[in-house]
């Protein structure tokens, strides 16, 4: 099941969002949805599994 996880820093403010379960463009498509509510991250990582296999993730950090 596709899922979405935050992690939040809040002694220094920080959120990472990884998402989970999205393959490709669907995968893009959720990130975008997330870069219009959260704006843009500080730093964005797409891991293997975005252009391997189903279960796709990718990780975001923000400020």
């Amino acid at each position: 099941m596709p899922e979405i996880i935050f992690k939040i820093d809040t002694e220094n403010g920080k959120c990472e969002t990884e998402i989970k379960g999205y393959q490709g463009p669907a995968c893009e498509k959720t990130a975008q949805q997330l870069r219009q509510v959260l704006g843009e991250p500080s730093n964005e990582i797409r891991k293997k599994e975005f252009f391997l296999t189903s279960q796709s993730r990718q990780t975001s950090k923000r400020k």
